[in-house]
């Protein structure tokens, strides 16, 4: 494995680098630095985005059939398509992560024609806008189901189809903007040999006060904002599944299977928040103190490893949460995975039933032909 540099970081707007060969990193720390890239970035993170991509693969098709069943309340129904909305940017963070298994640390010079050096180019800023707009859904769906629950009349004038979809939209929206200036954090330089070509930083992101202010606007609006609102509105959740099931009643309008599937959102929501917190706001958080303190080296690299797997892991999970608290979504998937081998029954006996019917008729005509004979 190279002793170059490893990119260690894709949780904040840019890619950070390692020196391995600065006089500040031992010989013991290299060997660490080398260990933590293996086993998190060939093994672990591969593996985790495979089993992520499946898993959202699976949310998407389960709560669009639920969507298109009609028997939501229009409360439910917005939750579902911001879920689903998650699940389409949790999965292609896996997609766009997954490639990160296979690149070779240190690598610079790349031919033309090859992937690896696309994926160097623009990966970071893709990664980071799913990174984004992953945590503004989670946003969006925690105050829509603290509005519906804490404060259910007033809900009504905000929470409908057409405004879900507009908020969906400006998440997608501003995802992109705020993260398209990573698209220019490298630049190609051609080399002596033909169809060969050098990447390195471009001059804007060699610019220590642009790095601070992006990485400074980056930890406030991508992380301490929705971190914020999601802890008041996990706060407030918690307590409406405690103590306010007369408001849960009234906006369920005292149908109990409708407060059931409301509960079991709730909760669903408060789980994927305490994940969020647990796997993704330790990097934020000790990524910012790095900044505070201008820090890079060792420590930097191996919080670095360590939180971005935990992140990755965030992205990969919410199928087993949706599998272990929610009823409904368990007897769905059953029907979905049963419904392949009875399709395949299916058309086994269709073309049995095809088959003998082609030979009746020459069944029939012998009979015929016989009884012509006796008589």
């Amino acid at each position: 494995m190279a002793n170059a540099s490893f990119s260690s970081a894709w949780n904040c707007s840019a890619s950070e680098v390692v020196d391995t060969n600065s006089s500040s990193v031992s010989e013991e720390q290299k060997w660490v630095l080398q260990a933590l890239h293996y086993y998190c970035y060939n093994i672990i993170i591969p593996v985790v985005c495979s089993l992520g991509v499946l898993g959202n693969i699976l949310n998407v098709a389960i709560f669009t059939k639920k969507k298109n069943t009609g028997l939501l309340d229009e409360v439910e129904y917005c939750t579902t398509i911001c879920l689903v909305s998650l699940a389409v940017s949790d999965m292609m963070f896996c997609i766009t992560t997954f490639p990160v298994g296979f690149q070779t640390p240190g690598q610079d010079i790349f031919h033309r024609s090859e992937f690896m050096l696309y994926y160097r180019l623009y990966s970071s800023a893709i990664i980071s806008m799913f990174i984004f707009s992953s945590t503004m859904l989670t946003v969006l769906t925690a105050l829509m189901r603290y509005l519906a629950i804490c404060h259910p009349f007033r809900s009504r004038q905000f929470i409908s189809i057409k405004a879900t979809t507009i908020g969906i939209i400006i998440v997608a929206l501003f995802s992109i903007v705020f993260n398209l200036v990573t698209m220019w954090q490298h630049t190609m330089v051609d080399c002596l040999e033909e169809d060969y070509v050098l990447l390195q930083q471009s001059s804007l992101f060699r610019s220590p006060s642009f790095l601070y202010t992006q990485k400074l606007l980056w930890a406030v609006l991508g992380n301490f904002v929705p971190l914020s609102i999601l802890l008041f509105c996990n706060i407030q959740l918690i307590r409406a599944l405690r103590q306010s099931r007369q408001l849960r009643l009234l906006h369920s309008r005292d149908d109990t299977s409708c407060l059931s599937a409301h509960r079991r959102i709730n909760i669903t929501l408060v789980t994927i928040i305490i994940f969020f917190f647990i796997l993704v706001a330790p990097s934020e958080i000790t990524k910012f103190i790095f900044l505070l303190n201008q820090e890079e080296g060792f420590r930097y690299a191996v919080v670095s490893y360590v939180t971005n797997t935990l992140q990755c892991i965030n992205f990969s999970v919410n199928f087993v949460l949706y599998y272990v608290i929610i009823a409904p979504f368990r007897h769905t998937l059953h029907e979905f995975l049963c419904s392949f081998p009875r399709a395949i029954r299916q058309k086994e006996e269709r073309e049995r039933s095809s088959a003998n019917s082609g030979k009746q008729p020459q069944t029939v005509m012998l009979l015929s032909i016989k009884d012509k004979n006796h008589i």
